[in-house]
């Protein structure tokens, strides 16, 4: 059910008219599909990220927990990070994250700081999901002092995002 204020959550990849994923949304989870590639090969969770502006990669990350021995070595978290080092700025508004996995709370939180205008998701995360488990900050438009909630698209390459 949709609260007031609350922005949409599309439950499938976006469609062009052809009913295909847009080309750049394609081209982008493609990239993160390969960044998560890159983190199982090293021996953490399979799962990478990419922030994006006017069609240009502006941050990435690859998750890295293990490999640096960092909790918060998520590759949402390092994709933001590089991409505020790269733009000069903590406002990321107008840039889309490309994720392979759902972000957690913390990456949730570092989304919503970030000010991400819009979130593509590859596949859930149901018990510490940020959009959806039982404590959904992501998509959250009633949080108090927070800026609104990004548009979010989950689904896309669900499959080979799982793998």
């Amino acid at each position: 059910m949709k609260r007031r204020g609350e922005k949409p959550v599309i439950e499938r990849e976006k469609k062009t008219r052809s009913n295909e994923p847009a080309v750049a949304d394609v081209t982008f989870m493609r990239q993160a599909i390969r960044l998560a590639q890159t983190a199982r090969n090293r021996g953490d969770t399979p799962v990478g990220s990419v922030v994006v502006r006017d069609g240009c990669v502006v941050g990435e990350g690859i998750e890295s927990v293990r490999a640096e021995r960092d909790p918060a070595g998520h590759a949402e978290v390092k994709a933001v990070q590089q991409a505020c080092r790269n733009m000069n700025t903590l406002d990321l508004a107008g840039c889309s994250l490309y994720t392979t996995a759902e972000p957690c709370f913390m990456c949730s939180y570092v989304v919503r700081s970030a000010r991400i205008s819009r979130v593509v998701i590859g596949r859930a995360v149901p018990h510490v999901g940020g959009l959806t488990s039982k404590y959904p900050i992501l998509a959250d438009p009633d949080i108090p002092c927070w800026p609104q909630p990004p548009l979010v698209i989950r689904g896309m390459f669900e499959e080979e995002c799982t793998a």
